[in-house]
């Protein structure tokens, strides 16, 4: 596995039980349905996941033999208690926005981009601004688990502008959650 780190960030310890594996912890092993779901549905030029929020790699276990893995979180590297194969990782300690300032040159058309409850914690203006640069660097397959705009729980919302929303189709796998998907046909 490659590690780089852009910067040390705080974060609040409620998130550690993501970066660390146990028995006891809630987070786990276990992918997140809706890949394993979409994954069968991808185009067969995807070759590269690029998850944020990647927290231990569950949900790079079903992408884990097949695809080339990237992940970005805030973990210090060397931290995490990762649960899939890292022999194909390349992990960043990095934050959304610094990936935004710091990642301009990537062609993402080879990729299947995934969040997992990150996007939520931008700005709408951030949300869409990293929409925008995905699409910008040809990226046409997109699928963002976040609290949607109708959420009424106590986490922020995923709420970009209706433009981006209305490319999306909106699934539900996991209570509270949508899926926000986006695929090549």
């Amino acid at each position: 596995m490659r590690e780089y780190s852009y910067k040390s960030y705080k974060y609040n310890s409620f998130f550690e039980h993501y970066f660390k594996h146990s028995s006891s912890n809630p987070v786990g092993n276990v992918p997140e349905k809706i890949l394993t779901e979409y994954k069968p549905l991808l185009p067969s030029y995807v070759n590269t996941i690029l998850n944020f929020g990647c927290a231990n790699g569950r949900d790079f276990i079903p992408f884990q033999n097949d695809f080339n893995c990237i992940g970005f979180d805030l973990a210090p590297t060397g931290y995490i208690d990762w649960v899939c194969k890292t022999d194909n990782l390349i992990y960043y300690q990095c934050s959304i926005e610094d990936y935004l300032n710091n990642f301009k040159d990537d062609d993402l058309s080879n990729y299947l981009v995934y969040t997992q409850g990150t996007l939520m914690y931008l700005t709408p203006e951030n949300q869409n601004k990293f929409i925008k640069h995905l699409l910008d660097r040809n990226c046409k397959n997109i699928i963002l688990h976040e609290y949607p705009p109708t959420y009424s729980g106590p986490h922020p919302k995923f709420t970009p502008e209706k433009k981006y929303l209305d490319m999306f189709e909106q699934v539900s796998y996991r209570k509270n959650l949508t899926g926000f998907v986006f695929l090549d046909k």
